[in-house]
């Protein structure tokens, strides 16, 4: 009897670290950096009350960027360049390593809610670009599906752009994906 529980408890501390082990690890902006059409700076951090109502009148054009730079706790960095009418440049990069999104795939991107780009990668590693995949996740467009808004997924896998994978609600509490 002895036994049983001895092996049971080690089945149990087994199945209990491999499932923590296998977690996603989520990283939400430091501080974000708005360059407008007029070249003025707008810096927030990632606490401030009036991010959210800004990034919405970026989506709603009331307010125009050329730029946008979010800096993440971990070191990495993302840079979005604008032209008025299409992204022309997303890139992360890391210590002087940059990984960008092909231009075909630029295009397609609507209005980024900057105040939802997070970073994912896996939990074994203390930072995305060591990591052998990491995901850009954010919402995109102004159209909402049961009130929520599309999420795209940028997928790297070994500093390479991979695909990018569309999430759209479907119904109150589903969502579908489809490729970008």
């Amino acid at each position: 009897m002895r036994n049983i529980k001895s092996i049971l408890t080690i089945i149990l501390v087994l199945t209990f670290a491999n499932i923590y082990a296998n977690k996603d690890r989520i990283e939400r902006p430091q501080s974000f950096k708005f360059t407008l059409l007029n070249n003025e700076v707008v810096n927030f951090n990632s606490t401030d009350s009036n991010l959210k109502m800004y990034c919405d009148d970026i989506v709603s054009g009331k307010i125009k960027i050329i730029e946008a730079q979010l800096n993440y706790k971990t070191g990495e960095t993302i840079n979005a360049k604008y032209d008025g009418k299409n992204w022309t440049s997303i890139k992360i990069s890391y210590k002087g390593v940059e990984v960008n999104i092909p231009k075909k795939t630029l295009k397609k991107i609507p209005e980024i809610h900057f105040s939802t780009l997070n970073l994912v990668w896996s939990s074994d590693n203390e930072v995305a670009f060591k990591s052998s995949y990491y995901i850009l996740k954010f919402e995109i467009g102004t159209v909402k599906y049961f009130d929520k808004l599309p999420s795209l997924n940028v997928n790297f896998e070994k500093q390479k752009f991979t695909n990018c994978v569309i999430w759209k609600p479907v119904e109150e509490n589903a969502m579908q994906w489809s490729d970008f």
